[in-house]
């Protein structure tokens, strides 16, 4: 059975009160308070996460290609990711139609993009849906291939992210079409390897030589984030509203991750953690109300409000699915 590291909880936690301060506080205010260094790291944090989760799960284990899809694979990936969406989903239209109704606001739109995972009523971040949708396929590949042959698997990520930026700055396409860049999978290909090489760390007594090769790895990605955040620095084979989030950046992340894990306790009843760890544990379903609230709320809603009517819905959501389901 996986060991459950309550730190991971914690930094998705963390992560999801990101990812409202992110949605609410203006463009100025971020980069006022170097924001590239905290707020900004959600998605980079939750993706290194999501790969530690997958390194977790295939540790010390062999998989066979027959293993990856099966019914119960599906049926589980349904429980966790698919219900919910598909709640929210059927939500949000009767929602949408009373909002336009008393507001005259046009909200609620249906495009071929709702095939891909947008939401009849979206805001801020419905493109990190999208991305989970396309775990559910790619994270057993990799995994698979991880549990065999760890280093080449993240020579291949590193290569394929690389390969696919590079394609992606000359695809026209993705000038009309952000969404399905920004939504594209392989952009945090780097980012799960850091996190399937975090899994194998935890794993293992402490070794200085492991964490001093992350805080270099660390350092370095900080020092791009600056360049590419203050110095309008450019990679010309990169879009450039993502330059702060690539193969050169995502050390930084694993960094915060890899702190987490080793500075923080593994199971604490210190109401802080404990806090931030049920807020950890219901991040989908939280980020799947801060989809739909963006998509409403006005743009000037205060931070508070923003805050507290995210958080408590999707939790109240999560626990309510949660009981439902038991």
């Amino acid at each position: 059975m996986k060991q459950h590291f309550q730190q991971i909880d914690v930094v998705k936690g963390l992560a999801i009160v990101a990812v409202l301060l992110l949605h609410s506080l203006s463009r100025a205010s971020l980069l006022h308070s170097y924001a590239v260094y905290h707020i900004w790291q959600a998605v980079p944090l939750f993706m290194v996460v999501m790969g530690l989760n997958l390194g977790l799960s295939v540790h010390g284990r062999t998989q066979q290609l027959k293993q990856l899809y099966t019914r119960q694979y599906f049926s589980k990936k349904a429980v966790r990711i698919l219900t919910p969406f598909f709640i929210v989903f059927l939500l949000s239209v009767p929602l949408g139609v009373l909002w336009q109704w008393a507001t005259g606001a046009d909200v609620l739109a249906f495009s071929w993009y709702t095939a891909v995972g947008v939401l009849p009523v979206t805001g801020k971040g419905n493109y990190f849906i999208t991305l989970l949708l396309q775990s559910i396929v790619l994270l057993p590949l990799i995994g698979y291939a991880s549990s065999r042959r760890p280093i080449l698997t993240t020579l291949v990520l590193v290569l394929l992210e690389v390969l696919f930026q590079v394609w992606a700055a000359h695809f026209a396409y993705f000038d009309q079409n952000d969404y399905l860049y920004d939504a594209a999978f392989p952009r945090y290909f780097t980012a799960i390897a850091y996190g399937l090489w975090l899994a194998q760390l935890a794993q293992r007594p402490f070794r200085w030589r492991y964490t001093v090769l992350l805080a270099a790895l660390g350092a370095v990605s900080a020092f791009f984030l600056w360049l590419f955040t203050y110095q309008q620095v450019e990679l010309p084979f990169l879009r450039q509203a993502w330059q702060p989030q690539q193969l050169l950046t995502f050390g930084y992340a694993a960094l915060l991750v890899w702190l987490a894990l080793r500075l923080l306790p593994a199971s604490s009843t210190a109401l802080a953690l404990r806090f931030l760890a049920a807020l950890g544990k219901a991040s989908y379903h939280i980020f799947l109300v801060q989809v739909v609230y963006f998509g409403l709320a006005d743009k000037q809603s205060p931070l508070l409000l923003n805050l507290l009517t995210c958080l408590v819905l999707g939790y109240t959501f999560y626990q309510v699915e949660k009981r439902l389901q038991a």
